[in-house]
């Protein structure tokens, strides 16, 4: 096991150097200027979509109602059906939740490290009271953290119908029903061939997901039969291509939805910010600059998304929303280690480097 963890360590600072090292040949020898998440969005319309708004005046969209896999940023959708239920009384956020029932649905090596980062945190913050932990940090924990596990076990205690219905009170007519998706890697697992996938129904996918969601719920040795190393890069990307999807221009809807403060009711507004906000909690940098920020992001092997709302100090507000997909190994290290930075310069860069962003996008797009 320490082999292992020796073994793992080094891989990742081996990828961090090739992605450093890549990053600084892409600059040298294809002359990139300027801000490089910018220009990968100037370069590659098929792979890229952004929306970025500021005081009510759209900067950019590109691409604002093609479709692309979520990933991890539709757990958004669950945050705000969370969040009414409180409201209405369904649900109480102090209620204490056994960890072990959230274990049911975490299954190893698939969320990046995120359930254990969560838990460890829970026990950090003592949060943590015989082995159970209060609702609204697993809310919570599914949006600061990603964790997968928590995401599900919301998805059963929410309900999956109420959370698909929801879908179209907030007026988002592409976007694809949510199912249990961390769940459907049990099938991918079954059938083990990106071409048997691909062939299968999307409505035979999602049934047979649902079927392994349930028996999640009751049976825990389920687990036991799934190793995610046994998955292809070629059945991970079937996984990828199928998660549930929607627009840059409906999730920057979203993001003001929350931002305007008078869309939900103020117990719901109340509970999505303290779910969503978690930036403004986690880093005493942002706290300097902002009065409000929160965001969620996701990605897989092929997917990089991200959607944020941004008040500044000086009452200044940004919204940005941009989807990445059909992304390789090499552009996925480059676009994450320059997102912060990019974000920076959008949220509070000065208006020279904000120019020179818009600058960069408009150019007249071309494929490599």
């Amino acid at each position: 096991m320490k082999v292992l963890k020796i073994v793992g360590i080094v891989v990742g600072v081996l990828v961090l150097a090739f992605a450093g090292i890549a990053t600084y040949t892409y600059y040298k020898y294809f002359n990139v200027e300027g801000d490089y998440v910018a220009n990968f969005i100037a370069k590659n319309p098929t792979k890229s979509a952004i929306y970025w708004l500021r005081n009510d005046s759209v900067q950019i969209e590109k691409n604002g109602d093609q479709k692309m896999p979520l990933a991890s940023t539709v757990k958004t959708i669950i945050a705000i059906e969370f969040a009414q239920q409180v409201a209405a009384g369904k649900i109480r956020p102090q209620d204490l939740i056994p960890i072990s029932e959230l274990s049911r649905f975490y299954i190893p090596d698939t969320d990046g490290g995120a359930h254990p980062a969560w838990l460890k945190h829970c026990q950090e913050k003592k949060l943590i009271t015989q082995g159970q932990v209060p609702l609204l940090e697993v809310a919570k924990g599914m949006i600061r953290f990603s964790s997968n596990a928590n995401t599900e076990y919301l998805m059963w205690r929410l309900g999956l119908n109420s959370i698909n219905e929801n879908l179209g009170k907030l007026g988002l007519s592409k976007h694809d029903s949510l199912y249990p998706f961390v769940s459907a890697l049990y099938v991918c697992s079954d059938e083990n061939s990106a071409k048997g996938l691909r062939l299968m129904p999307m409505s035979m996918y999602k049934e047979r997901a649902d079927k392994y969601f349930e028996m999640l719920k009751v049976d825990s040795t389920v687990k036991e039969k799934f190793t995610f190393a046994h998955l292809s890069a070629s059945v991970q990307r079937v996984w990828s291509d199928r998660l549930p999807g929607s627009t840059v221009q409906e999730y920057a809807g979203l993001m003001e939805k929350i931002q305007s403060r008078a869309y939900f009711d103020s117990t719901t507004q109340q509970t999505l910010e303290t779910v969503m906000e978690w930036p403004m909690e986690a880093f005493d940098s942002n706290r300097e600059k902002y009065a409000r920020l929160g965001a969620k992001g996701g990605s897989t092997a092929f997917v990089l998304t991200y959607a944020l709302y941004a008040t500044d100090k000086q009452g200044n507000r940004t919204i940005l929303v941009f989807f990445f997909d059909n992304l390789t190994f090499v552009e996925n290290q480059m676009l994450q280690a320059q997102l912060t930075t990019f974000q920076q310069k959008i949220m509070s860069g000065s208006a020279a480097e904000q120019k020179e962003i818009r600058e960069i996008i408009n150019q007249v797009a071309t494929v490599d």
